[in-house]
Parts: structure tokens; sequence; C-alpha cells
């Protein structure tokens, strides 16, 4: 399956979803909950989306040369 998106909205998801991963990591340090478990596979199913995206991203990226560094994206 091949998703259709536009080149601002896939820099977009890209940002958005580097960003919500940084917020829950800093939530799971913030010690504002008892049982993590379940913030753990929250964070570790958007790590592993990221890794996807990041991957799809940079298969783009290699016919689109338009498209921004995915470093750039996330502040690398």
């Amino acid at each position: 399956m091949n998703l259709d998106i536009s080149k601002q909205h896939l820099i977009l998801l890209v940002s958005a979803l580097n960003d919500a991963i940084k917020y829950n990591e800093g939530f799971l340090r913030s010690e504002t909950i008892k049982d993590i478990s379940d913030y753990e596979d929250h964070l570790l199913c958007l790590e592993n989306c990221q890794g996807w995206l990041e991957d799809e991203y940079k298969r783009l990226r290699e016919t689109n040369s338009d498209l921004m560094e995915y470093e750039k994206i996330i502040g690398i």
C-alpha cells in the first residue's frame, strides 16, 4: 500500500511524529505515572512507526531531490 501525501504534509508528519516521541520520552522520565508499561508500549509503537517512516521518506527522497534531508527535519 502506498501513501499518497503532499511533500509538505510528509515533512509535517515526520516532524510531528518526532515531537510525539520526544514528548512521550519526557513524560516517562517525569515520574508522574505509577505504571509506565502502557506508556512504554505506546512509545515503542511510535518509534517503530518512525523507523518505517524514515525508511519510506529516504526512499522517496531518492527520486524527489527537492525533499528536505530527513536528519534536518528531526534536528540531527
